[in-house]
């Protein structure tokens, strides 16, 4: 038989060389769509539950270990760490004492809720335990985050009478790190894409990216969870789907029966790993002495970083809501991964959570608050050449939030007209950014209208695949106006700064000065003399002191 690949010259001479004599001497065409399928179809692994991996490579520490975690004991507030015994703990978003385990038991009765076979006779969910027994650092490097957030997450898979082992996806998915982020896109404790995020609620806009909220995303994952066990009737293969996608899963199906089981399925490595990983750390849960594995979560340990959520009434500024509650706002951020900017969702869900030890207290404090304390509002007059974008940009609000609060269904504003405005207590700069406490050293950038990865690349030097993996951005993600990028720290360099008189254009405000420049608002009011509330005025002229290997012209 001779093969012949059409319209592939390089490879023509190997593959028409013909390979098998005699009577048999017609021709096999391959075409590209054909190799491809040949080619996917070899990186695909068919296994069953008796099926020994030849080849297996066990997992590398890197692809078990927890990546560095944004929260850290050290920077919680001492309230947040000393919650113990005497703490409200029927009003913390975690079991009630009565339904809680006590002391070291909880992983016992953790255990008594798993309902699914391990598969212990599988050679790869025995190689993911073997792993597991050589890295003993990795339950005690993860202990501090099992005790905060695998309590609420077994809560709501108990509540739902579903099997216990889904409690542990997120150890899976990642490590029990709000801010994981893959290079597919997808985000937080349970690591949604933005497609599936949004498909069950999940917001993700300037203000907030609920992936990264406890509540939320778990709430979502197990509606997500539940779908796909309903539409394939088989929680191994629901969980596969969950992480290679339900039509991928329910096509490999197909080809073999509509009732075939996970380990008869052809899957890709990452969902086989997967799935195998998952049995193992339950395998080990279930028995961590057979294992030779100390893993014991003590009840104190959990009610020390207990969290508690409290209800916030209505949109409300984070500076605010921290100086009324008597803890840091950097707290505050670490405490609600999911806030994006200086405030809460102007549309909800409206709620914080705090440390449970002081729930009451924070409660009564910010539902004192007066309306008009909660939020700042200013009215602006409309100008000429303002925008909508430009007048979001400049307040740290967003267009949708503008055109709601002032009843607008375009984009259209009339010169002379009034604003409301909703516009943070402090100056944005006194907000942190939660990724900022991953990289304190490294610069920020706002993103302006016309800002792209590329062009933010190309003018701070870096890649834009470093500015994905440093920010968290996803694959054809839009990154927005106002949004804080960070710039990863490169060589140092000395900068050149130099004066320059700066006579101010029809149109022009300190904000749109200080973007174009790359200053703040408050440095070139300081520098002239200026109250940053008051207008400037056409030919009016200032003075910037710039860095000219940074500044932006135009």
């Amino acid at each position: 038989m001779t093969f012949e690949f059409r319209k592939v010259p390089a490879f023509r001479r190997i593959l028409d060389r013909p390979i098998l004599k005699g009577k048999i001497n017609h021709k096999a065409r391959l075409n590209r769509p054909l190799l491809c399928f040949l080619i996917a179809g070899c990186a695909s692994l068919p296994f069953d539950s008796n099926d020994k991996p030849t080849n297996y490579v066990p997992p590398k520490t890197a692809d078990w270990g927890p990546e560095p975690h944004f929260y850290d004991d050290r920077d919680l507030p001492d309230s947040a760490l000393s919650a113990g015994a005497n703490g409200p703990p029927n009003e913390s978003i975690f079991l009630d004492r009565k339904s809680r385990p006590q002391q070291n038991d909880y992983v016992k009765e953790l255990s008594n809720s798993f309902e699914l076979d391990h598969h212990l006779d599988n050679d790869r969910v025995r190689q993911e335990i073997a792993w597991l027994q050589r890295n003993p650092n990795y339950f005690i490097t993860l202990q501090p985050r099992f005790a905060r957030y695998l309590p609420y997450i077994c809560e709501q898979v108990l509540r739902r009478d579903l099997p216990g082992e889904l409690c542990l996806i997120p150890i899976v998915e990642s490590s029990l790190d709000p801010f994981a982020f893959s290079s597919g896109g997808a985000a937080g404790l349970w690591q949604f894409i933005p497609n599936t995020a949004k498909r069950y609620g999940l917001k993700i806009d300037w203000w907030v990216d609920e992936r990264r909220d406890l509540v939320a995303s778990t709430n979502a994952a197990l509606d997500y969870l539940v779908y796909l066990n309903s539409r394939f009737e088989n929680w191994l293969v629901a969980i596969a789907s969950y992480n290679w996608g339900e039509g991928r899963v329910a096509r490999a199906r197909t080809q073999l029966s509509r009732d075939a089981g996970f380990f008869q399925m052809r899957v890709p490595a990452e969902t086989a790993t997967y799935v195998t990983r998952l049995l193992a750390l339950s395998a080990v849960f279930a028995a961590p002495d057979a294992y030779d594995i100390q893993l014991v979560i003590n009840q104190d340990e959990i009610d020390t970083r207990a969290m508690a959520m409290v209800d916030t009434i209505d949109q409300l500024d984070v500076i605010t809501a921290a100086h009324e509650a008597g803890i840091s706002v950097e707290t505050l951020y670490r405490l609600n991964p999911a806030l994006n900017q200086w405030s809460t969702h102007p549309e909800g869900p409206h709620r914080l959570m705090v440390p449970a030890s002081d729930q009451d207290s924070i409660q009564t404090a910010l539902s004192s608050i007066p309306p008009n304390r909660r939020v700042a509002w200013i009215r602006h007059k409309i100008v000429r050449n303002d925008t909508l974008g430009d007048l979001a940009l400049r307040y740290g609000t967003d267009v949708a939030t503008l055109r709601k609060a002032n009843h607008i269904a375009g984009s259209r504003i009339i010169e002379g007209n009034y604003l409301v405005i909703p516009r943070s207590t402090m100056s944005l700069e006194s907000y942190p950014s939660p990724n900022q406490y991953r990289n304190s050293s490294a610069a920020i950038h706002v993103v302006r209208p016309g800002d792209s990865l590329w062009t933010i690349g190309k003018r701070y030097r870096v890649t834009i695949k470093t500015l994905m993996r440093t920010n968290r951005i996803g694959p054809g993600e839009i990154i927005r106006p106002g949004r804080k990028i960070i710039i990863p720290q490169q060589t140092p360099r000395d900068p050149v700064v130099r004066e320059i008189r700066y006579k101010v254009k029809t149109g022009d405000s300190l904000a749109t000065i200080a973007q174009r420049f790359n200053l703040t608002v408050s440095a070139i009011a300081n520098w002239n003399t200026l109250n940053p509330e008051e207008y400037i005025y056409p030919g009016q002229e200032l003075t910037i002191y710039i860095d000219v290997t940074a500044a932006r012209s135009g």
